[in-house]
């Protein structure tokens, strides 16, 4: 009887410390299949990228190098670049800060592939929004684009552009719009959500109808040319409310206006000078 007790006791300490062994080893273990699984499923968003992105966004990510996908030739990207600080770096990276984003890195990303950016070149990847790609497939393409965020890139000192003073530094630095582009931009940024359509002073909705702001825009603010008034608007939409809204006079500080848009533009300051080429004609 003793004997057996030894020996229970003794099987019991041996099973014991093989367990605690393995306890040891699990969180390693763990770490590498996560570490596994997160490489299988980049591995994965870059084939996705490759055959879905890279036509837009170029085939670094950055929006420098697309080509026509049926004849090879380059072509203009017309995506933003996603291998980018002010997308991937930070917590709360500039690009989430810009979209007023509450959620994660993540989130921002896969919700951006998921409903894509209605008025803009950029489609809805999702399958329940007409798209082309399952969840499993988002998720692996967001971690394939935040792949992208390292420490090389991430050290660099962020250049948030400094907009000039004045209107007129403004066209200095930047002489030459184009209305086409800028008529684009209007619907990209969504101005045509509150300021309807220039062609149909019967479309605002929330902001002013901006089609004959050429003359009213010089009439807002004494010593303010209409040019004056549009730059400020977009930059600092709290500076000046306008009193005009469809619905009677506009609220605020703080206005209906976002207030963004330096950030947004930050990304590519022509936005701004053919915007304001499409509604001033200048």
């Amino acid at each position: 009887m003793q004997v057996k007790i030894i020996i229970g006791t003794v099987a019991f300490m041996i099973s014991m410390m093989v367990l605690g062994y393995a306890a040891l080893r699990e969180p390693g273990r763990l770490e590498r299949y996560t570490d596994a699984r997160q490489g299988r499923q980049i591995e994965m968003g870059a084939h996705l990228y490759d055959a879905n992105c890279a036509t837009c966004h170029g085939v670094d990510g950055k929006a420098e190098e697309c080509y026509d996908p049926s004849s090879g030739e380059p072509i203009g990207c017309v995506g933003l670049p996603l291998n980018y600080a002010p997308l991937v770096c930070g917590d709360l990276s500039l690009r989430m800060e810009a979209m007023n984003w509450e959620g994660s890195k993540e989130t921002f990303i896969q919700s951006t592939l998921t409903s894509g950016r209605p008025g803009t070149v950029m489609p809805a990847w999702a399958e329940q929004f007409g798209g082309p790609l399952r969840p499993d497939q988002i998720v692996d393409l967001s971690k394939f684009v935040l792949n992208w965020e390292t420490e090389e890139l991430c050290s660099q000192p962020l250049v948030v552009y400094e907009w000039q003073e004045s209107v007129e530094e403004f066209n200095e630095e930047f002489p030459e719009g184009d209305a086409a582009r800028g008529e684009e931009l209007f619907l990209s940024y969504g101005c045509t959500g509150c300021h309807g359509n220039l062609e149909d002073d019967t479309s605002a909705l929330v902001g002013p109808w901006l089609g004959d702001i050429t003359e009213r825009g010089a009439e807002q603010i004494d010593g303010y040319s209409a040019a004056d008034y549009v730059y400020e608007s977009i930059l600092e939409s709290n500076a000046f409310i306008a009193p005009d809204c469809p619905t009677g006079p506009c609220v605020g500080p703080p206005g209906a206006m976002p207030d963004n848009f330096d950030l947004r533009m930050g990304e590519n300051p022509q936005d701004l000078r053919d915007l304001m080429t499409f509604l001033l004609g200048e």
